[in-house]
């Protein structure tokens, strides 16, 4: 099983099967600035808690089928408390009317088509932003299932607290990494670099991704960049088996860390692994892993999607 980068547009297909989920704020302050952390911690937990909002952004959930029931007949309580106080929510009133009437936003089984609810959306965007409200239509996907929401987000209350939505799905750049049971989405001012598992140090070394070049060029990093690969296909891996080593890969990314957030670039090494069934002859697991360059004027509140911080991994052959 290999992973790939590639560029898409976007998709309405879907997979819905499980997530593993994972709440721990230590590896998270480990990893993130005092900034992002203070952001997030008083917030409130969307997608089965795998992703926290602000506070100062308020949550509307989206059921995968058969949602505009519920977006008809159900306004939670915090977002008409906003909208309210913003004289909004007439407008929000119209969005939805628009959005339950406009067939087209639906599929079969009444399953949400993403591309057109956010063409309706963005009809209603700049009313919703005069009065200083940003909304963003989110869509987070993984190996437990796919959840949507929408985020409302006062930018009065957020005031002096940078944050950008990161799942917001307006707002993906294309690169995609595939797995087994999901695809991994990333937004623009995120470039990844994958670590294959077969012949990964030669394929590292090999083709640098567009996306990860383009950044390193605008931020002035190629040098940085250049030294923290042979480092990664130096000691990123184990002595006898040459295998990738997460623990070796998490050093390597304390050292340069500092040089890339220098010019403004966070790094995070990052994994994600999943165990496929043979039936009766048992399984194997998949192992994932990739760096992610975070551009901290894009995305200043982005948090790392599957960070190797989070629990210890054993080693994958290439």
């Amino acid at each position: 099983m290999t992973v790939s980068v590639i560029e898409t547009k976007l998709s309405d297909d879907e997979v819905h099967i499980g997530e593993e989920e994972v709440d721990d704020w230590g590896s998270f302050e480990h990893e993130t600035s005092e900034q992002i952390v203070r952001l997030f911690k008083e917030g409130t937990p969307v997608a089965n808690g795998s992703y926290v909002v602000p506070k100062g952004v308020a949550v509307e959930p989206l059921k995968n089928y058969k949602g505009h029931k519920d977006l008809k007949n159900k306004c939670p309580d915090d977002v008409r408390k906003m909208l309210t106080e913003k004289n909004l929510f007439n407008v929000y009133d119209q969005f939805v009317e628009e959005i339950v009437n406009t067939k087209q936003t639906r599929g079969s089984l009444g399953k949400w088509k993403d591309a057109q609810f956010i063409s309706v959306l963005d009809q209603f965007r700049d009313e919703f932003t005069a009065k200083g409200v940003k909304v963003a239509f989110c869509k987070r996907k993984s190996q437990n299932g796919t959840y949507r929401w929408l985020e409302f987000i006062d930018v009065e209350a957020l005031s002096g607290e940078a944050y950008v939505p990161q799942y917001d799905a307006a707002n993906l750049s294309g690169q995609i990494i595939r797995t087994m049971y999901t695809k991994l989405q990333f937004p623009n001012g995120v470039a990844v670099e994958e670590l294959k598992q077969w012949k990964g140090r030669d394929k590292l070394k090999d083709k640098m991704p567009v996306y990860v070049k383009k950044m390193m060029e605008k931020k002035d990093l190629m040098n940085e960049y250049n030294q923290l690969v042979d480092h990664v296909v130096e000691a990123g891996v184990g002595a006898n088996w040459k295998q990738w080593k997460i623990e070796n890969l998490r050093e390597i990314m304390e050292v340069y860390k500092p040089k890339f957030a220098d010019k403004g670039v966070d790094i995070y090494i990052c994994h994600k692994q999943e165990y496929v069934s043979h039936g009766q002859y048992g399984g194997h697991v998949e192992y994932y892993r990739w760096i992610e360059f975070v551009d901290r004027e894009e995305q200043p509140s982005y948090q790392p999607q599957r960070s190797a911080e989070e629990k210890e991994q054993k080693c994958i052959i290439m």
